[in-house]
């Protein structure tokens, strides 16, 4: 399992879980669709994170990324 800002630019991984014991920052993560199971690929690292999930596209910042690990 790894953090996502251990993941390379354009490697698809699965959500494993979401570290974090905040419901808000839970419940912002799984709106846009980012939840344990769910396929995610890097799009970009800087200056913010950049994900796909699905058809989706979702900018997050440092704190929100630090919170996804995938496997």
């Amino acid at each position: 399992m790894n953090a996502l800002s251990q993941v390379a630019i354009g490697q698809t991984q699965i959500v494993a879980r979401l570290n974090t014991k905040e419901a808000i920052v839970r419940r912002k993560l799984m709106a846009l669709g980012i939840t344990p199971g769910s396929n995610l690929t890097v799009e970009q690292r800087f200056p913010s994170y950049i994900v796909k999930v699905g058809h989706t596209r979702a900018a997050l910042d440092r704190e929100l990324a630090a919170s996804i690990f995938v496997q």
